[in-house]
């Protein structure tokens, strides 16, 4: 803005912050081997500054995408596999919906909701980390739980082939066998304290 004799008065600059912890998070996602890029409607040269503030590479960023074209670059990811999309806006809806997990941050678009597995109810991108980091932990739980299903399932029929095992007693042991899978999840604690 100039004033009347042609003098600098103000300047005006619109623009969304980027999130305290942003950078972070994303270190941290890299540093768990997740490849992170960024897809935005937004113009190529905003979308690189953003990228070299969050420390993304230039190649990995990816400015003037249409929503068919964030659509189509996941289902390209998704063929290779596991793709987490992580959005806010009507944009974002059907790449949120064709990924392998879909994450609408808190503030989003009613259709960015719709679209997404998981809601983030809160501000920020941290959430994003421990999402990843509590289902991989379930996994692992779950995995856990399988094995001690097994052996325990594998050592009653071993024993009842061999005789050693009488019925009564295994129909007994059948709802222990439940309840310890049962009590191993209730202790391993995937999400939270």
């Amino acid at each position: 803005m100039e004033g009347d004799n042609g003098s600098h008065v103000a300047n005006a600059g619109l623009g969304d912050a980027l999130q305290p912890d942003a950078a972070a998070a994303i270190a941290e996602l890299r540093q768990r081997g997740w490849q992170v890029e960024i897809l935005s409607g937004d113009h190529p040269v905003v979308v690189a500054a953003v990228g070299r503030q969050l420390g993304v590479a230039p190649e990995s960023c990816h400015g003037g995408v249409s929503p068919e074209g964030k659509l189509a670059y996941v289902e390209q990811a998704a063929a290779r596999g596991p793709v987490v999309m992580v959005g806010d806006g009507v944009n974002g809806a059907a790449a949120l919906a064709a990924a392998t997990t879909g994450v609408a941050v808190h503030g989003g678009a009613e259709a960015s909701l719709a679209a997404a597995d998981v809601y983030m109810t809160e501000a920020g991108v941290r959430g994003v980390v421990r999402l990843i980091a509590g289902a991989r932990r379930t996994v692992l739980v779950i995995r856990r739980n399988l094995v001690v299903s097994l052996v325990y399932n594998a050592a009653g029929v071993a024993l009842a082939m061999a005789g050693l095992l009488n019925p009564l007693v295994a129909a007994i042991l059948m709802p222990a066998s439940s309840l310890t899978v049962i009590s191993l999840s209730y202790r391993s604690r995937t999400f939270g304290a």
